[in-house]
């Protein structure tokens, strides 16, 4: 039964191969770097994340070539607190599945998580070797205990240890996994996000897979203002909906450029900034990589500032201003313009792109719109638009005699009939004429008396001028 659950827990698999292989038919040596810390008794889809990580381990080793060599390391399982419980349960040897499964089996974790000095005891079993390794660590959780993982991994390379490293982070709760990153980064290697058994059984068969013969990698850098900034990025083949790769930034030289092995292809980049209003995300279309080149690419999130003046007949006017994304048809930024010289015009501040300036006069009736299509937004400099709305007045009023008549009124466009205003007249004269803010145009006023109930409804025919006043008294 135990051997149908999947891998939750800390774990670096050590595999000794060609550059960035993993174990294949000239690669046999193996070893593993269990945790064994106190967090491993979390439960994850009611089991414990010793038990799973006990029984998928150890149905990759029973799935290793026979020929393979393996030995295995944890830590954390002896004592509390002890940031120097690490342990070599079986040395570098040729495989024993039944062994290995006992000394899996009698693990019981108790202590601490100290990721950079296990790393430091299993590199000095590798730097008795002369062959490549590779090294797979699967965490779900950071360092609890001193080091810097990420630079004695780097060291080891500086060196000359053959050294590769991958890391799965599963079910992580941290916003900040950058020093995992930065592990897999220095060694060479792949993170590898799993947020449920499933991705993480898919993460750790990549990690087995042997590398692409032709592959090559891809660096990219993200920046805002000149600093490095935290992204995600995520990669595409030419033409695919389905993501093969991801890594994210941060802000750190560690892990940004960020640095993806890739096969020989095609591919498409999409990296998405994090914590940016606006449209945060940049496409690199139709990236070529191929080995042993590495393809740079630089995503610059600095932001651009675009000014909105909005008017209408030559006065500070009170509107609606976006900035639309053309690919989703959604506005990344809005704000409204009022009529005061503090706020209009309208500051808008976005990365740089191509986007669709939208300005909706909500001064007049039916919301009249002016849009700027397609407008490139380059970093360095601002933006300025501009729109004047013409409009014109109308007044309605409604009586029998000298007595006032409550009528509703609407207000059809002549070209299509359209219904852009309604108001009641009341029997007030401060509601009566009712007053309506138009564009310039032919309407049709539809005049419908409340009361007195017995009267005729009324059409007319008006038309409104730029900036002038049309006044019409319906009568009965």
């Amino acid at each position: 039964m135990l051997r149908k659950l999947l891998i939750s827990a800390c774990l670096i698999l050590c595999a000794f191969s060609p550059s960035f292989a993993q174990p294949n038919p000239t690669s046999n040596k193996v070893l593993f770097l269990l945790d064994a810390s106190g967090s491993m008794w979390q439960k994850l889809d009611d089991a414990f994340k010793v038990t799973i990580a006990k029984t998928v381990l150890q149905n990759l080793v029973n799935n290793l070539p026979d020929h393979t060599h393996a030995g295995l390391i944890a830590y954390g399982h002896n004592r509390k607190s002890d940031c120097s419980d690490i342990e070599t349960l079986i040395p570098l040897a040729p495989l024993d599945k039944k062994r290995f499964a006992e000394r899996l089996d009698a693990l019981n974790p108790v202590g601490m998580t100290p990721i950079a000095k296990s790393i430091e005891h299993a590199l000095k079993i590798l730097d008795q070797e002369s062959e490549p390794v590779t090294c797979i660590l699967v965490s779900d959780g950071l360092e609890t205990c001193s080091g810097d993982a990420c630079d004695l991994v780097r060291q080891a390379k500086a060196r000359g240890v053959r050294l590769t490293m991958h890391v799965i982070g599963f079910g992580l709760e941290e916003q900040d996994l950058s020093a995992l990153e930065c592990i897999a980064q220095a060694g060479g290697g792949q993170y590898f996000p799993a947020n449920n058994a499933e991705e993480l059984g898919k993460a750790l068969e990549k990690t087995v897979e042997a590398p692409p013969v032709d592959g090559g990698f891809l660096s990219v850098k993200a920046t805002l203002d000149g600093q490095l900034k935290d992204a995600i990025v995520r990669v595409y083949k030419t033409g695919d909906t389905e993501e093969i790769a991801e890594g994210r930034t941060y802000e750190g030289a560690g892990t940004n450029p960020r640095t993806i092995r890739l096969p020989a292809g095609s591919y498409t980049v999409k990296v998405g900034a994090m914590r940016i209003e606006g449209n945060a995300e940049q496409t690199f279309q139709d990236v070529w990589v191929k080995g042993p080149d590495t393809i740079h690419l630089a995503a610059d999130f600095s932001q651009v500032t675009v000014e909105v003046l909005v008017t209408r007949n030559g006065a500070l006017s009170d509107g609606v201003v976006s900035l639309i994304d053309p690919a989703t048809g959604k506005a990344v930024a809005q704000t409204r313009s009022y009529r005061s010289a503090k706020s209009n015009p309208a500051k808008l501040v976005v990365i740089p792109g191509v986007y669709q300036v939208q300005i909706k006069g909500i001064e007049i009736a039916g919301d009249p719109v002016k849009t700027f299509d397609s407008q490139p937004i380059a970093a360095g400099k601002t933006l300025t638009f501009s729109h004047d709305f013409s409009s014109g007045e109308l007044k309605i009023g409604a009586r029998t005699g000298s007595t006032l008549v409550d009528a509703a009124v609407t207000v059809h466009q002549k070209t299509d009939n359209k219904n852009i205003a309604g108001g009641r007249t009341y029997t007030s004269a401060s509601s009566n004429p009712k007053g309506f803010t138009l564009p310039p145009g032919k309407y049709k006023v539809v005049v419908k008396p409340v009361r007195p109930k017995d009267l005729a409804q009324k059409t007319l025919e008006v038309e409104v001028t730029a900036q002038g006043v049309t006044e019409k008294t319906v009568e009965w």
